[in-house]
């Protein structure tokens, strides 16, 4: 029997293929309104949705339109990958195991599964669907360099390689794969590999973004300064990162007289607090310079050294003769490593805001004042290297026996630690000042009148190295390329000290080392 709202689907169609959304979406509501669970009618309105990106929207259409058990395989499909994007990742498996019960080695399904698997942290589950796909498609090179992607983030990190290199002799001018093998030989230290890993890539293709933002940060890590820089003007090509201004507007060292260089924000909150310290060279090169930083740093950033003015993301951009992206201030200037370090502090935190934390600061103690310390354990959540960086605080637990005043200076407490803060807090052995660490203002008036902050690699590290506050930074095996390799000093902060993982994903011996240096600072007061 023919459906009589097939003609009005038909017509809804003809509507969206002419860019008319809004027609195409009353259409189908007046369907829907009749019968809220037409498939295709749920099916199409997650077209409308998905055309003006709210796949929220989109997503729980799609679900409801698939939810009869003999949806069609493409339809299936569609909702699968409109979860996805919605970040639905349960429901999204979900289609696509209904999608494999049809078709066993639907390859897109087995893909599609574990990708939503990883982002659900359910690597092993994921691998399997991999290695199904592997199976099946023994000769396809992107099944082995999914493979090992996932078994990078799993810490299976010989098989990772033995994964890149299948794909590579699949296909000996995959790019990608020689730039990942790269990447993982040098997150096991074997930096010379790594360096011709992406050197071949390179010889295959000069204009890969990928190979070259990575070569790149090694050699940053390793202090190629001069090399690093240049390449890592790159990351504006890889796809990841975009600022949105004219190339041929950014300052690559014209003369600047009476010019207007705008200087803006890019990725995190410790990047911006690290680079603005280079806004006065440009001031003294000549140039009116103007500043935009988050919104979250700009009372902090108020009157920093070389700005004219400092304005938040939500301002007008302003006139300028010249942009220039924060992080590539080291290369528009030549700098060197020399260059880089402060004689003490180049922020500064409100005196009028001190008083704020008198509480903290002043509490009556019995016998000599106790050592001052600021602890933060854990960054962004959201940030790709997190789950290396970021520490437990149970896994802090031998530093809180210390004779130590210990303040948190952790602004969002993770699920898995509020147990511990709050026993912690409990015993008196913890202050937990985050809920009124509203702005980086606030918590620069609290470190401020610290002894010392110990941090992993977040933006706290360079807030308090910015203050000129002795810094004691938490570093994961292979760390972010700025504090580069085998050294406990860095050539940012003065007052900073390095404390680095000697095993691979084992904070034992920084922690340990972390409490004999306390410990050794208590008996010098």
């Amino acid at each position: 029997m023919t459906d009589p709202n097939d003609a009005l689907i038909a017509q809804a169609q003809q509507h969206f293929t002419a860019g008319d959304i809004d027609a195409t979406e009353r259409l189908l509501q007046s369907i829907l309104q009749a019968n809220p669970d037409h498939a295709g009618a749920l099916e199409a309105m997650s077209f409308v949705w998905s055309a003006r990106e709210d796949y929220a929207r989109a997503a729980e259409y799609a679900w409801r339109g698939a939810l009869p058990a003999a949806t069609p395989a493409d339809q299936l499909q569609h909702a699968a990958r409109i979860c996805q994007l919605a970040h639905r990742h349960a429901d999204a498996v979900a289609l696509y195991e209904r999608l494999l019960a049809l078709m066993p080695d639907h390859a897109t399904s087995l893909h599609g599964a574990a990708m939503s698997l990883v982002q659900l942290e359910q690597g092993d589950a994921a691998l399997a669907y991999l290695a199904r796909l592997g199976r099946r498609y023994p000769k396809a090179p992107e099944v082995h360099y999914n493979r090992g992607t996932l078994l990078g983030q799993l810490g299976r990190y010989d098989e990772e390689l033995d994964a890149y290199r299948q794909a590579i002799a699949l296909k000996p001018d995959f790019v990608a794969a020689y730039t990942n093998l790269g990447v993982a030989l040098r997150d096991l230290h074997r930096f010379d590999d790594a360096l011709r890993q992406f050197k071949k890539a390179l010889s295959i293709d000069t204009n890969d973004a990928g190979a070259r933002t990575n070569r790149a940060q090694t050699n940053l890590l390793l202090g190629e300064f001069e090399h690093g820089w240049r390449e890592y003007e790159w990351r504006w090509r890889d796809g990841t990162m975009s600022h949105g201004f004219p190339d041929a507007t950014q300052w690559k060292g014209q003369p600047l007289d009476g010019k207007t260089v705008f200087v803006h924000e890019e990725q995190g909150f410790g990047d911006t607090l690290q680079f603005v310290r280079f806004i006065e060279r440009l001031q003294q090169r000549g140039a009116n310079v103007i500043v935009r930083v988050q919104d979250a740093l700009v009372d902090l950033l108020q009157g920093v050294a070389g700005a004219a003015s400092v304005i938040g993301e939500a301002a007008a951009v302003p006139a300028f003769d010249y942009h220039l992206p924060m992080l590539s201030l080291p290369h528009a200037l030549a700098l060197r490593e020399a260059d880089f370090a402060t004689p003490g502090a180049y922020l500064h935190a409100d005196a009028n805001a001190f008083a704020g934390w008198s509480d903290v600061i002043d509490a009556r103690e019995e016998g000599a004042r106790r050592l001052r310390v600021g602890v933060v354990c854990s960054g962004n959540p959201t940030h790709l290297n997190d789950r290396n960086r970021s520490i437990a605080l149970t896994g802090l637990a031998p530093l809180f026996d210390a004779d130590a005043r210990f303040v948190s200076l952790q602004k969002d407490l993770r699920e898995r630690d509020r147990a511990s803060a709050d026993e912690l807090v409990q015993r008196g052995r913890l202050i937990d000042a985050g809920a009124r660490l509203t702005t980086f203002a606030a918590t620069a008036a609290l470190v401020a009148q610290l002894d010392l902050v110990i941090t992993v690699d977040t933006a706290v590290a360079h807030l308090a190295g910015a203050l000129g506050k002795p810094v004691w930074i938490a570093l994961p095996y292979t760390p972010d390329w700025r504090w580069q390799m085998q050294r406990d000093d860095s050539p940012w902060y003065a007052n900073a000290r390095l404390f680095r993982q000697t095993r691979r994903n084992d904070w034992s011996n920084v922690v340990t080392a972390l409490r004999e240096a306390i410990d050794l600072r208590i008996a010098a007061q």
